[in-house]
């Protein structure tokens, strides 16, 4: 393993400390802990999300069955086109 020197502002200091000592960690151990888990963590996309965009369309049509996400004759032939 090799060494890296890192500067923090006091306080940030003092959080890591603190939440270490907290879990039972030393705050090298938690800080090692901590950035790979944020490496791992999928990147967040940028932009808004589908549900923003589409926030809008949400509750807008009327009419329909109302039963259509339970009742299964509504699902005949749904994906025949696949075959």
């Amino acid at each position: 393993m090799s060494a890296m020197t890192i500067e923090l502002p006091a306080e940030l200091k003092t959080q890591v400390t603190v939440t270490a000592r907290r879990l039972g960690l030393s705050p090298a151990r938690f800080v090692r802990e901590t950035v790979e888990a944020r490496l791992r963590a999928p990147a967040p996309s940028e932009g808004p999300s589908l549900y923003e965009l589409s926030q809008d369309l949400c509750g807008s049509l009327t009419g329909g069955p109302r039963d259509l996400a339970r009742n299964k004759k509504h699902l005949q032939g749904y994906g025949s086109w696949k075959r």
